[in-house]
């Protein structure tokens, strides 16, 4: 015998309860992701860590099977939650190097020039932009910068490194340009002092730097920017150490 309709209107009023409750639910477990990211943040904890991920999925799937509900669904599901719960832990981040006195981002008025821009100022670092109307005041700007990162076109890249010849002896020369080994010698032979080339797998319409790729070509003095490395993890980001050429 077919149900009659206010049997069917009770059972949509009990999942429109249950679904509110679920809502609820995720309230309150942002509300506590974002207290876990204030911790991890103080303590320098990097947001993202694959193997604590991994297990989180792996019991909540062994629990939804016991429950009788799809692994599958339930995989989906918190792979979906916990994306959004990293951005609720990006607000601010430790600085690890709290001693480099500024940061200059080469074109960071540009799309990705201006995420790292961000980050950085986000993780307690003063943060000086440099653009092709700037130059004229390059001196200045760049004057006592612990590292001077650039974010210009790649049709651009290697002529404004070549104009980058009066930094600070011990300053970090870094690039994030798609390919690394023109680039990487460019700064080479520019600047002395410590060199690394970045390569952000990422475009600029990421909401952050949680699970993205950034490739590390090692250039000189690679413990000098250790603490670099270590905030593009903090940031969540997932380094892969790759050759200039191979690259």
């Amino acid at each position: 015998m077919p149900e009659l309709p206010s049997q069917i209107d009770e059972l949509n009023e009990n999942i429109e309860v249950i679904d509110k409750q679920l809502i609820e639910l995720l309230a309150k477990r942002a509300e506590i992701t974002t207290k876990i990211g204030e911790h991890k943040s103080k303590a320098g904890s990097p947001i993202y860590v694959a193997e604590a991920e991994a297990q989180i999925i792996t019991n909540r799937k062994s629990e939804a099977k016991r429950q009788g509900i799809s692994p599958v669904l339930i995989e989906d599901l918190m792979r979906r939650i916990m994306r959004e719960s990293y951005h609720t832990q990006s607000a601010e981040f430790l600085c690890t190097n709290p001693g480099i006195r500024k940061v200059v981002v080469v074109g960071g008025a540009g799309a990705l020039g201006r995420i790292f821009v961000d980050l950085f100022e986000r993780s307690g670092y003063k943060v000086a932009v440099l653009e092709h109307s700037d130059w004229d005041r390059s001196d200045t700007i760049l004057e006592n910068a612990g590292l001077v990162l650039v974010a210009v076109p790649i049709k651009l890249t290697e002529s404004v490194i070549a104009r980058l010849t009066n930094l600070p002896e011990n300053c970090i020369l870094a690039d994030i340009t798609s390919t690394k080994q023109k680039p990487l010698n460019a700064m080479l032979n520019v600047h002395q002092g410590p060199v690394v080339g970045l390569h952000p797998m990422f475009g600029p319409d990421v909401p952050s730097l949680v699970k993205q790729v950034v490739v590390v070509c090692h250039g000189r003095e690679s413990k000098q920017y250790e603490w670099l490395l270590q905030q593009v993890r903090n940031w969540g980001g997932v380094l892969q150490q790759c050759d200039a050429k191979e690259h």
